[in-house]
């Protein structure tokens, strides 16, 4: 299994926030990721985006070559 990151250029060395919930969320995808993905690769990116009201937002995604989520199954994702 590979493991990917790619960082974008303008996130910044640090930012504010609750560190722990963002540990537990981060480790969650993460560790789904891996573990349904026996062979392939897992790709993690962080970037920079603006939100609502102009400020900017750390944008954090997941990808796997992993099994995938049924589509009957989708609606049960973030609840």
């Amino acid at each position: 299994l590979e493991l990917l990151h790619e960082v974008a250029d303008d996130v910044p060395p640090a930012v504010l926030g609750d560190a722990t919930r963002l540990r537990q969320v981060w480790m969650n995808l993460l560790s789904n990721a891996v573990k349904f993905t026996p062979a392939g690769e897992v790709a993690v990116r962080v970037a920079v985006r603006t939100g609502a009201s102009g400020e900017p937002c750390l944008h954090v995604s997941v990808r796997d070559t992993g099994i995938g989520i049924p589509p009957d199954r989708l609606d049960r994702l973030f609840q």
